[in-house]
């Protein structure tokens, strides 16, 4: 009986400990194919189920628009285009979730034979196109641009078999990039593609939605699905072939092959991972512009039904996460643990027994409100008890600790996020101590399992370590002259002297070891670990200082004698000043290295990461001012030459030279730098293609009057071109290099734009 009783709690245990599963539903918008491949790896490789969700994939149905679906609450997600935005201005209450394609694969196919090429040559034309589709701003901008009225094109209803190209039934069909051309070619039929981003227009595609009420009522479900979502999608394109596999023998009502599904996934990645953008961001301001297209084409938009249009849970958050790391946060309360009686790192306040504070829970604030994850605190009131914790896992992270091999087994260890010296205590009657060694064969106190044990014992074996429950206590021993000397960190001792009227003790030296402050977290959460490392390599010096100020300030009573007083805080403040000093020099090199990573170290100009900086920037400034800058790329002719020739050595001086030509005449807003190899380039902010064109003029004609050391003559060749609306920082980039090309086709030492 009682093996039956242990049996039925052992299994109510087991489904307690289960987290409670929810059932939702999301629904496709065209049929199965790699288009939906997150999706389906999320929920073939348990993704949905480890977040706490049953998913049922809804098929797509011609006749049950996705948003309806949504709407109507039969679907809970569902996955639309960027026409969302105008149900959402007719006051459907969606809210988008995340763009998987950055760049839309909207494309109208033709066959090759009907020699369709430009939308001037849809007029008249039959199109198979679905009613969202035919609202998708990137179809609809491309038609406006070229002043053509959705009124002279033919609709017909989508019969989504790609074949009717070819078979007579339509004309054109909107398809995917990433699917119809592959399938078509497959089957020997040869078909032109009209892409709207060869027209300049390319917005998100493949955007998952919901409902306002399933925001409002379920916003840890809502990030659950999403970010299991994203984490499907990672690994179905970092596992394109094996995803293909998959889709091949589980989702395949297309019959599509396997070289089909790998080819439409390669395409699709691309879409997907779009500069530096991580995996299924939203711009507001992308979708703002898209809304003044939309108003430009008569559509009708409400600035105010754009709020809360994008979910944004994250908004609190400051540092970028990545999917496992966000998922991480959703799915797990942070507990942590601290002494109460580390004092001015961990300590109860006098008017509150209940509220930790100190310098550690202070960068753990700033940590818990960078990453915005819940917590919940557990004191702990020995340092044993904390170590504890984190072996048997009834918490998940310490404030204050520094690495040691005896904790390794257990543990993982952040960054440092503050680091001060071991500092020397003892009776104010002894002379200032050049270190450690003049403690030979004396008795020092430690606090029981503090690191700085392991550094002493090892280095100096004649010192007595008396271990003692923390420094407080060592310091009355101290006091009372029952030990020689006592052993901490600065901050701790700076404090305990101050707070506890020790007049008869002083800081006489310190140690050669340093105390590396850090986060001590549960061995199997790594996802812990690196979200809690971005949050402190987002702390700022400035925000570093303005919490150790707040404690190790030294401040006493008038009863105390000021003689004494002044002798410690002499003591502490030269070796803060020596910490802040250490700080400084650090913050200098960081600088150093900073500089070196965004410099050519040839020509001291910018170098090709530090343009691509720049290029964002102004790209960036003109999405949201509409302030046009240009982009001049300038290349020395016959180089090769130059180096065949003179020799390398006269090459790099003959760059050195140009880059010193280049930076003495262009303007202090204008950003120069090394492109590659003997290509240079020149960003000009506010600057249209007449002025930026007249600036390569000047230095094309001061290039040719140069004279340059050994090789006397030089000429370049220069290509110009300026940002247009609905460009990518590539289509600047590439127009300008296009026009060089053409330059130099043309006989070089000549400026062309583009």
């Amino acid at each position: 009986m009682k093996q039956y009783l242990f049996l039925f709690f052992f299994c109510f245990a087991t489904l307690h400990a289960q987290p409670p599963i929810e059932k939702i539903s999301v629904k496709l918008q065209w049929a199965d194919q790699f288009q939906f491949a997150g999706y389906y790896i999320a929920k073939e490789k348990g993704f949905y189920r480890d977040a706490g969700l049953d998913v049922t994939i809804q098929k797509f149905d011609p006749k049950k628009l996705a948003v309806d679906e949504v709407m109507s609450g039969r679907s809970t997600y569902g996955i639309g285009r960027s026409s969302l935005l105008i149900d959402r201005m007719a006051g459907k209450k969606v809210v988008v979730l995340a763009a998987i394609f950055q760049t839309s694969p909207f494309i109208l196919l033709s066959q090759k034979s009907s020699d369709i090429q430009t939308p001037r040559d849809l007029i008249g034309k039959r199109i198979m196109m679905t009613e969202d589709f035919q609202d998708t701003i990137s179809i609809r901008a491309m038609l406006n641009s070229q002043d053509i009225r959705m009124g002279e094109l033919e609709f017909l209803e989508h019969s989504y078999n790609p074949m009717d190209i070819a078979n007579g039934k339509t004309d054109v069909m909107a398809c995917y990039i990433s699917n119809e051309p592959f399938t078509l070619r497959e089957k020997g039929i040869e078909t032109n593609a009209i892409n709207p981003e060869a027209y300049g227009f390319d917005f998100y595609s493949d955007i998952l939605f919901t409902s306002e009420s399933e925001v409002r009522n379920h916003p840890k479900r809502v990030r659950a699905f999403v970010d299991a979502t994203l984490k499907g999608w990672e690994y179905a394109f970092a596992h394109i072939p094996e995803t293909a596999q998959l889709i091949r023998k589980h989702y395949n009502m297309q019959n599509k092959s396997l070289e089909s599904l790998i080819y439409e996934g390669e395409v699709l990645k691309s879409l997907a991972y779009r500069g530096e953008q991580p995996l299924g961001s939203i711009s507001a301001d992308k979708f703002h512009r898209i809304s003044d297209i939309y108003r430009v084409m008569g559509i009708h938009q409400n600035e105010k039904r754009l709020e809360g249009f994008i979910y944004d849970d994250a908004k609190y958050q400051t540092i970028p996460l990545s999917v496992d790391e966000r998922s991480f946060l959703h799915m797990n309360k942070i507990r942590y643990t601290s002494t109460v009686s580390w004092p001015p790192f961990n300590f109860y306040s006098e008017n509150n027994h209940t509220k930790l504070q100190g310098i550690a829970a202070d960068f753990w604030k700033l940590i818990v409100d960078r990453t915005g994850m819940e917590t919940t605190f557990i004191p702990s009131f020995t340092w044993a008890s904390v170590l504890e914790a984190i072996k048997t896992k009834t918490v998940d992270v310490t404030l204050g600790t520094s690495i040691s091999k005896d904790k390794e087994p257990y543990a993982l260890f952040s960054k440092p996020y503050a680091s001060f010296p071991n500092v020397i205590v003892t009776n104010k009657m002894i002379d200032f101590l050049p270190g450690l060694k003049a403690l030979e064969g004396k008795r020092v106190a430690i606090g029981e399992g503090y690191s700085v044990i392991e550094s002493v014992a090892s280095h100096y074996p004649s010192i007595t370590i008396i271990e003692v429950e923390d420094t407080r206590e060592a310091l009355k021993l101290l006091s009372r002259g029952r030990v020689d000397a006592v052993i901490d960190i600065l901050p701790v001792v700076a404090y305990l002297i101050n707070a506890d009227h020790y007049v008869d003790l002083k800081i006489s030296g310190t140690t050669e070891f340093d105390f590396d402050v850090r986060m001590m977290i549960r061995n199997d959460y790594p996802e812990l670990k690196t979200i809690i490392d971005k949050a402190i390599d987002s702390i700022t010096v400035a925000e570093r200082q303005r919490i150790l100020n707040r404690y190790i300030s030294i401040t006493y009573e008038d009863r105390i004698d000021y003689t004494w007083i002044y002798g410690i805080a002499l003591g502490a403040l030269l070796i803060i000043s020596i910490f802040i000093y250490r700080q400084f020099e650090m913050g200098k090199y960081h600088k150093k290295l900073l500089r070196m990573a965004t410099t050519d170290s040839l020509t001291g100009l910018c170098n090709r990461i530090r343009l691509d900086e720049k290029l964002l920037e102004c790209h960036e400034y003109y999405m949201r001012t509409q302030r046009t800058f240009s982009v001049m790329i300038m290349d020395l002719d016959h180089f090769k030459r130059i180096n065949d020739t003179y020799g390398h050595l006269i090459g790099d001086k003959t760059l050195v030279n140009l880059s010193q030509i280049v930076q003495n005449n262009i303007r202090s807003i204008d950003i120069a730098g090394r492109w590659g190899g003997e290509e240079f380039m020149i960003i000009c902010p506010e600057t249209n293609l007449d002025g930026a064109k007249q600036l390569a003029e000047k230095i094309k004609s001061i290039i040719e009057e140069a004279d340059f050391p050994h090789i006397h003559t030089l000429t370049c060749s220069f290509g110009i071109s300026e940002s247009h609306e609905g460009d990518r920082i590539e289509s600047v980039v590439g127009r300008a290099d296009s026009a060089l090309y053409r330059a130099k086709e043309e006989g070089r030492n000549r400026v062309c734009t583009a």
